[in-house]
């Protein structure tokens, strides 16, 4: 089989998210005799967790097997977005809301388009999960190909007596649920009370500001200060799904 995915994936880079699915899939593709760039575009403000984790996979993991991370930031996004995200949100009193996911395009898919057009390669390996087929079409997807959902993808990384990561992604993204933000809170409050700044100060932009209710909610049910007001109380926030959905990130390798 090894022949066979480096051949069929051979030219193509992997770009990498640091979460449960990119990491299965480059584990998957790497132990098959695939070689290629893995690429990570760095938002600025991605879970300290996160960081930790992918310092540890390329240490531990990549390495020793010849292979490094390649990690973009500032130079490679628009010249509107050469700050990092949080900086840019504060410049612009803008936060990032699931409705319109600029944010996503600037800081993660155009720059990789960059550095795929400087390097002339032309397909990317994306690691949406068999049991996710239905988030994208019209890329490149290994682990739908092979059939390997997600709880596949957590057996792989496992297989390799390495932590599974908690999900990727940034810690003032509006995809978050309550769970994720209670943990934001809970583990790291400075970054929930960075976040809460930013949404505050988004609020105040319109010259009416009646004419709507940011909220980093997308049913618009609740900003971030009245989530830590109930944090704060105590007050109860999860149903059995919710309660299942936190207890499946795991902590910190390096114990942050």
């Amino acid at each position: 089989m090894g022949e066979i995915v480096s051949h069929k994936y051979d030219g193509a880079l992997l770009s990498y998210g640091a979460g449960v699915n990119s990491t299965a899939m480059a584990i998957m593709l790497i132990n098959e005799g695939w070689r290629g760039p893995i690429l990570f575009a760095d938002t600025g403000c991605e879970w300290p967790e996160t960081y930790c984790f992918m310092e540890c996979f390329e240490e531990e993991w990549l390495r020793p097997r010849g292979m490094s991370i390649v990690q973009i930031g500032n130079d490679w996004r628009p010249p509107n977005m050469r700050k990092s995200l949080v900086p840019y949100c504060q410049d612009h009193r803008c936060f990032p809301l699931a409705a319109m996911r600029w944010c996503t395009s600037g800081y993660k898919a155009r720059p990789i388009a960059r550095w795929a057009k400087e390097h002339r390669i032309v397909r990317q390996l994306i690691g949406i999960a068999a049991d996710e087929s239905h988030r994208q079409r019209g890329a490149i997807y290994p682990l739908v190909d092979m059939g390997i959902d997600r709880k596949g993808c957590i057996r792989i990384i496992e297989s390799e007596d390495l932590p599974v990561p908690r999900k990727s992604g940034c810690y003032i993204c509006p995809f978050q649920g309550k769970t994720q933000w209670h943990e934001l809170w809970k583990q790291h409050p400075e970054l929930f009370a960075a976040a809460e700044a930013l949404e505050a100060n988004a609020q105040r932009k319109s010259d009416n500001p009646n004419r709507f209710r940011l909220t980093i909610d997308p049913s618009g049910r609740w900003t971030l200060a009245e989530l830590r007001a109930s944090f704060e109380r105590q007050l109860p926030l999860f149903d059995d799904t919710e309660m299942d959905d936190l207890l499946a990130y795991k902590p910190c390798v390096c114990g942050l």
